[in-house]
């Protein structure tokens, strides 16, 4: 159970990550353990289970996902996000799937730990740095608009990569900024695969332009 009424400690994201100290399992935070100020308190999220950093409402991370995270997200706001919770409740396993591709991914965490926030951004640029297979290629091959906006996405980041095959990156299009996770419970339905398991904690992310 979370000590907090909101689900998080008031401007948790402001004190800096500390490897050195153990959280036990049960995640009972003592107060002022992130060392916040109330005078900067997150806003509330239609999620209060999920991390602000990761909910669509909340979240105050630019995060252009074609970089790495590490590189992508600020420094030193990817050292004070990346090792804490991205769930108030401890979370080993999320399933993240989306509107702007076809894509799912699975995020489960090493043993003895849970879903971090770096985890979901990790999990995401990795999943979306991958090449689009032809199987994947034949569900717009025919819709030019979108062809047209993989193929140009694809051109301005051959400028830089060099890599001429296309990536899931390139899919986005115009849309590459992480805009964050949230719940809609009618499309996750529709697009779980029948006869497949099914996963708890399964959210949309969505992305924006820049």
């Amino acid at each position: 159970m979370n000590p907090y009424t909101n689900g998080w400690p008031t401007n948790w994201y402001q004190a800096q990550y500390n490897p050195h100290v153990y959280v036990p399992p049960s995640y009972q935070y003592p107060a002022g353990w992130y060392g916040y100020n109330s005078e900067h308190a997150p806003p509330k999220s239609k999620w209060p289970s999920l991390n602000p950093t990761l909910a669509s409402d909340t979240t105050y991370v630019r995060y252009d996902i074609r970089k790495p995270a590490r590189e992508g997200i600020m420094l030193s706001t990817w050292n004070q996000i990346s090792h804490v919770p991205a769930f108030v409740a401890p979370t080993y396993e999320v399933l993240i799937i989306s509107k702007a591709f076809p894509w799912s991914i699975v995020i489960r965490a090493p043993a003895g730990s849970v879903v971090t926030c770096g985890a979901v951004f990790d999990g995401l640029h990795e999943m979306l740095q991958k090449h689009i297979e032809d199987s994947e290629w034949a569900i717009v091959a025919l819709d030019k608009t979108r062809r047209e906006a993989i193929e140009k996405a694809a051109k301005s980041r051959q400028e830089k990569d060099k890599d001429k095959q296309l990536k899931r990156i390139d899919w986005l299009g115009d849309t590459p900024m992480f805009k964050g996770l949230e719940k809609d419970e009618e499309f996750a339905k529709k697009r779980h695969l029948p006869g497949s398991a099914t996963v708890a904690e399964t959210w949309v992310v969505r992305f924006v332009k820049q």
